[in-house]
């Protein structure tokens, strides 16, 4: 979910965080730390010829769980939402690629499976391996959200918008949402961007949603002034630094430099992508999606060598998100 949220909450996060330094011990000691959440040196593909820098965002489907125990690995916990962040040296852009987490691969010293099992193997740490071994990329960062703490952090902005074309239903659960304006507290943000039973293209165009809340999110920040009220960025921040989990190599500063980098940034320069992906199948009784391993390696070839944004405008993979605005 987005959180699959992966990045609507971690994005939002690091710029709260930013803003309000006036209490960044306090934030600091409510977030969690993963010592172990980046792959040793030696997995790690060199530097040097990598432009700019890569967050890898996960959210965990582990509910009910003491907070200590919540990213361990070996329990039931699936990584829920997979996304990349990559900010390029340029300081004016910014990209969001989804891992599906259906995606059928190889994950190192276990059987195929889908990628997040990964995480329910060896925790962040393994899926960070996994992610940096399939695309071939560098990993500096690794940031971690819960489903709860994404509940809180709508919240705490007041709840989001969204805008739908057309109603969507699903008989499985009941959930349902009208044609046009939507206004989603926490508890029904999570079921916006869960849900994939009633979508026609399931995991994918649950992605695109994710993607289009995380727009949403962001605007609903801005334009509700989260960011510019003390009280509303408190609660804000509050409930983000009480669900964020983060490797050993980020503390604050680090957060910080982020956060004002994505605030010059800004939300419309920011681009939605989901990796290329081959057709569905059913593997072993689970339906997988498999890879397409040439568009997958064309994409990330692109980001190693500072041709992201090429990449992306010649071959459409921008996701549509205009869900977060009225048509």
């Amino acid at each position: 979910m987005l959180v699959r949220l992966g990045v609507a909450a971690t994005v939002l996060a690091v710029v709260a965080f930013g803003v309000a330094v006036w209490r960044a011990d306090s934030y600091d000691r409510r977030i969690q730390r993963l010592p172990e959440a980046l792959p040793s040196h030696a997995a790690r593909p060199a530097a040097a010829d990598e432009p700019g820098q890569n967050w890898l965002l996960l959210g965990s489907d582990l509910r009910g769980v003491p907070a200590r125990d919540k990213w361990r690995p070996g329990g039931r916990a699936r990584a829920d939402t997979i996304m990349l962040l990559h900010l390029p040296p340029d300081g004016r852009h910014a990209y969001v690629i989804s891992i599906p987490r259906d995606l059928w691969t190889d994950i190192p010293g276990y059987p195929r499976a889908k990628i997040n099992a990964a995480f329910a193997h060896g925790g962040p740490p393994l899926l960070a391996q996994t992610v940096q071994r399939m695309a071939g990329i560098r990993l500096d960062h690794v940031v971690a959200v819960d489903f709860a703490g994404f509940a809180r952090m709508t919240d705490a902005l007041g709840g989001v918008d969204v805008y739908l074309d057309a109603p969507i239903h699903d008989p499985s659960n009941g959930w349902s949402w009208p044609a046009g304006r939507n206004h989603l507290d926490g508890a029904k943000a999570l079921r916006f961007v869960r849900e994939r039973k009633g979508l026609s293209g399931s995991d994918l165009d649950r992605v695109k949603r994710q993607h289009a809340f995380l727009r949403a999110m962001a605007d609903k920040a801005i334009d509700g002034g989260t960011l510019s009220n003390p009280v509303k960025l408190d609660a804000f921040l509050r409930a983000a630094s009480e669900s964020v989990a983060v490797d050993a190599r980020t503390d604050f500063g680090t957060l910080r430099s982020l956060a004002m980098r994505l605030a010059r940034i800004g939300p419309d320069r920011v681009t939605f992508v989901t990796l290329p992906t081959g057709p569905s199948a059913w593997i072993g009784g689970q339906n997988v999606l498999l890879p397409d391993r040439q568009r997958g390696k064309e994409l990330f070839d692109a980001l190693a060598g500072g041709r992201l944004r090429e990449h992306v405008r010649r071959h459409g993979l921008e996701t549509d998100v205009d869900l977060s605005r009225p048509s």
